[in-house]
Formats: C-alpha cells, structure tokens, sequence
C-alpha cells in the first residue's frame, strides 16, 4: 500500500514539473504579446514610486542655508534615498530597453526609437543621482536638485507621450493596437516622440509600432 502511495506521488511530482516546464516556455511569447501594454502598468507604478522617492530624498536634504558654499556632507539619510532612487530608475531603463530589443526584433524602427530615448533619460536619472550623492556644498547640492528634477520630469513626459491613451483604446476582436507617431504637446527639444493609439487590421498597417491583438470574445 505504502509502496502504490509513493508511485502515485512520485508521478504527481513528475507530471507536476512537466507543467511547470512547458509554462516557462510559453511565459516568454504570451508575456511579449501583452506589451508594450503590460510594461506600460509596471514603468507606471515604478515613477510613481521614483516621484515619493525624490520627496523623500529633498526631506533628507542637510538643512543649509540655500545658495551658500557651506558643506553639504552626504547624511545617512540622503544616501539611503538615493540608493533607492538609483535601483528605482535602473528598473525602468531595464524595462526600456528591454522594449527597445523587442522592438529591434519586429522591425519597427519608431518603437525602437520611442523606448530607446525613454532608456537613456532613465540612465540619465541614475546620473543625476549619484551627482547628487556626491554633492559636497549647498551650492552643487541645489545645482544638482534642480538638474535631477528636471531629468525625472523630461522621463514622466516622455512615459506620458509614449503611454497616453493607451487604456481607453477599443478595437474590435481579432484587430491590433497600433501607436500611431505624432508630435508631443511638450515642445521641449528631444521629446517628440509620441503615440497616437488605435486600432488596425493587421500589423503591416501600423505606421509606429504595435500593440497587443485584441483576442475574440470567448462563448
């Protein structure tokens, strides 16, 4: 008896790791399927949380008189903030470029540009960090607030211009979601890459880059 048990949940084990298996290898194919959409949710919480980062790192600024040469030396509290706004800003330059290869590998050279730029404002954020980190006088900490603010706005406009709209999309079963290019609102230079999202039969009738298939309604 005790013999049949362990038959049975050694094969319950067997067929168990063969499910698990064969869902790695699908996880990949219907993850990219989904995107830019499903990265959209995520880089949209990840500056979300990289804004109360900042917050929390001006809070941790050293209290001295603004403009000033005095020493600004680095406290615990300003390195701890911009560790986490480092590791924050890294997550969204990888969520980028893995967008930007994606893109590279379907060919379509306005989503590689779209998420490429997003890339490197992210890099770019990272820079602006550990410049701050660094900062050793009121003055080069004030200089380096103000470029890191401006960095962090200049990357949510461009998510912004990248993203917008993309929720209320509504196609029709079997069509594709399609960015179409269009100029940013923001006439900041480097930020007029924008999508106009809609919906087109085929890939091949998307100008930009495409979105995920809007699937069949299930009976």
């Amino acid at each position: 008896m005790m013999h049949t048990e362990r038959l049975i949940s050694w094969l319950a084990v067997i067929a168990l790791s063969t499910a698990l298996v064969a869902a790695s290898k699908q996880t990949p194919e219907k993850a990219s399927s989904e995107e830019p959409f499903r990265s959209f949710r995520v880089l949209d919480d990840k500056l979300t949380l990289l804004t109360n980062q900042q917050n929390a790192l001006k809070a941790a600024l050293n209290p001295v008189e603004s403009g000033s040469e005095s020493t600004a030396d680095p406290s615990g509290d300003r390195t701890k903030a911009c560790r986490s706004m480092n590791f924050t800003a890294a997550g969204i330059a990888r969520i980028a470029g893995g967008l930007e290869r994606l893109y590279k590998g379907r060919h379509q050279s306005f989503g590689v540009q779209m998420f490429r730029t997003m890339r490197i404002k992210a890099q770019g954020v990272r820079r602006d960090v550990n410049a701050l980190a660094k900062a050793q006088t009121r003055s080069a900490l004030d200089l380096a607030t103000k470029r890191l603010d401006e960095r962090i706005v200049s990357l949510v406009v461009q998510f912004q211009a990248a993203s917008g709209g993309y929720g209320a999309v509504r196609c029709a079963p079997g069509s594709w979601t399609c960015c179409e290019p269009k100029r940013s609102k923001d006439s900041r230079q480097n930020e007029q890459l924008a999508c106009a999202w809609g919906c087109v039969p085929r890939p091949k009738r998307c100008i930009g880059f495409v979105g995920p298939r809007i699937r069949a309604a299930q009976n």
